[in-house]
């Protein structure tokens, strides 16, 4: 079986863009029928092991952060990236079945999943998390190294 993060409930909906934060999760069956879950967990760890409990065996994703990723590879997921643009569910489906989705693993996971180097020039706010700031302390983006401390924390 294979899960996509959603948006919305719609069976055809748009790709959610954060995998540990997506509303609801299409699970395809191996006959194509679709089933969409309301995800009531945040974070993830917590998605990826409700997606591993549902019996999924394949994700396709456009983010993954790295401790989802390196779980969901330990227990013998595979994964693909859907790529960055706007993409609905039968439209990433369809690359799939096409063979037009690359596969990520441990080589190519920061170059397809993983956060992006140039963070502050794409968001509007530094690290994309709409929450108040203060100043003083590194962002979780910096402290892996990916860009300039934001100089800022997290309520």
């Amino acid at each position: 079986m294979i899960a996509v993060a959603l948006k919305t409930e719609d069976e055809n909906g748009v790709l959610a863009p954060l995998f540990g934060k997506a509303k609801f999760f299409a699970v395809v069956d191996d006959a194509g029928s679709i089933t969409v879950y309301k995800n009531k967990l945040e974070g993830g760890m917590k998605v990826a092991q409700w997606i591993q409990k549902l019996g999924v065996s394949t994700i396709i994703a456009n983010h993954l952060g790295e401790k989802p990723f390196q779980a969901l590879k330990r227990a013998s997921l595979s994964i693909f990236f859907a790529g960055k643009e706007r993409i609905t569910l039968g439209e990433v489906l369809a690359k799939m079945k096409e063979g037009q989705l690359e596969e990520v693993n441990a080589a190519n996971y920061a170059s397809l999943l993983g956060e992006e180097e140039d963070a502050h020039a794409k968001k509007s706010h530094c690290c994309g998390h709409k929450q108040e700031h203060h100043a003083g302390a590194e962002n979780a983006l910096s402290k892996r190294g990916t860009v300039q401390s934001c100089q800022h924390f997290h309520l």
